[in-house]
This record gives structure tokens, C-alpha cells and sequence, in this order.
């Protein structure tokens, strides 16, 4: 295998920086350091932190959202029922697979995800309309499995369960153990159940 390029080093090390400081503990004069280049390196090849991090999502969430997207059609069926199990599978496999493959850099880059997304600076709306059918059919699907349950409620344990998800899978296994099946196993089952708790209203 070649040596990275200057873009990729770059990438490299933008994607493990933001992944442990975030975007404001993070200077490019600072990834451009790390990265053992010259600073005009990274405006030369990206031009801005925006940039940047579209360019860090965009080297893997294309491969992930289509794997989902693959799962959601084969339980997108009109003919039969689907089940929340079924919905959170979808969301779920296609990270552990990229964890299963990709070993500790793919480690790097959920933990640079969950980032991202703890601070706020992952947008949802940009997420979908760059990347559509990965995300906005899972709460449709949702209601189809849940019909019971107001639409309010689900988006609220939705987003709990991809930032329980996020955040177990970025930082609490190991890719390359042999938990990590079982880790993935469990982290269904407790996901699976709240999404079919039963509302009681008690904020206690």
C-alpha cells in the first residue's frame, strides 16, 4: 500500500482532532500541525472547516446510507407487517458492519459522527437531503410498526436511540473483540424495548 496523500492525511488527521476536541477545539492551524504539513496546506485542499467536514463525511456516510438503504427496502413491503426490531436493525447493522470491516478507523470516524452530533453541529436536514431514503424513511416505518404510538413520541425516542446508538458503538466496543456481535446484540434488545414501552406520561 502507497502512502496517503496530502488529502488524506489531512483527513486523517482533521477526522481524529475533531473526533476528540470537536469543531471549536480546533484550529486548522492546529490540523495542519498534526498533520506535520505547511499551513496553507489545508486551505489549499479544502478551503474552509465546512468544507472539511463535508469532505470527512462524505469519504464514508455514501457506502453507509446506501447499506441502509438496501436493509429498508427489503422491510419497506406494503404485504407484510414490520416491526420496530426490523426498523432499528436497519439503523444499526450497517455501522457495526463498517466498525466489523473497517477496524479502528472506522472507530475514528463513528466517535467523529457522535462528535459531531452530541455538539450540534451535525445538521439532520443537510444529512438528509445529501444523503435521502437513509434516515427519512426510518420514522415512517416506525409508525407503521407502532401505530399506537404518537408521531412525537417516536421522533423523540428516535433521536434518543441514534444517539444511544452513536454513542455505545463509537466509544464502548472494540472492533476488532469478539464482543462486538454481542455488543450489537444487546444494544438491539435494550433500543428494541424502549421504542415498545408502554407511555406513561411520568416525568418522575
Amino acid at each position: 500500500m502507497g502512502r496517503p496523500s496530502t488529502r488524506d492525511k489531512l483527513l486523517d488527521t482533521a477526522e481524529g482532532l475533531f473526533a476528540e476536541h470537536g469543531l471549536e477545539g480546533v484550529s486548522l492551524r492546529a490540523i495542519n500541525a498534526e498533520a506535520g504539513l505547511s499551513p496553507a496546506a489545508l486551505h489549499y485542499h479544502f478551503g474552509s472547516q465546512q468544507a472539511l467536514v463535508e469532505a470527512l463525511l462524505e469519504r464514508r456516510m455514501p457506502a453507509l446510507m446506501g447499506r441502509r438503504r438496501e436493509l429498508l427496502d427489503a422491510i419497506d413491503d406494503e404485504r407484510r407487517p414490520v416491526s420496530p426490531r426490523d426498523v432499528l436493525v436497519a439503523l444499526i447493522r450497517p455501522l457495526a458492519e463498517f466498525l466489523a470491516e473497517g477496524g479502528h478507523e472506522a472507530l475514528r470516524y463513528l466517535r467523529l459522527v457522535h462528535r459531531l452530533q452530541s455538539d450540534g453541529d451535525l445538521d439532520p436536514a443537510f444529512v438528509i437531503a445529501r444523503y435521502p431514503g437513509g434516515v427519512d424513511r426510518l420514522l415512517p416505518l416506525l409508525e407503521r410498526a407502532l401505530p399506537e404510538v404518537p408521531r412525537e413520541v417516536l421522533e423523540l425516542r428516535l433521536g434518543l436511540a441514534i444517539h444511544t446508538m452513536l454513542r455505545s458503538l463509537a466509544h464502548d466496543t472494540d472492533p476488532t473483540g469478539r464482543d462486538l456481535a454481542a455488543h450489537v446484540g444487546a444494544l438491539l434488545d435494550f433500543l428494541t424495548g424502549a421504542f415498545e414501552a408502554p407511555i406513561t406520561g411520568d416525568s418522575a
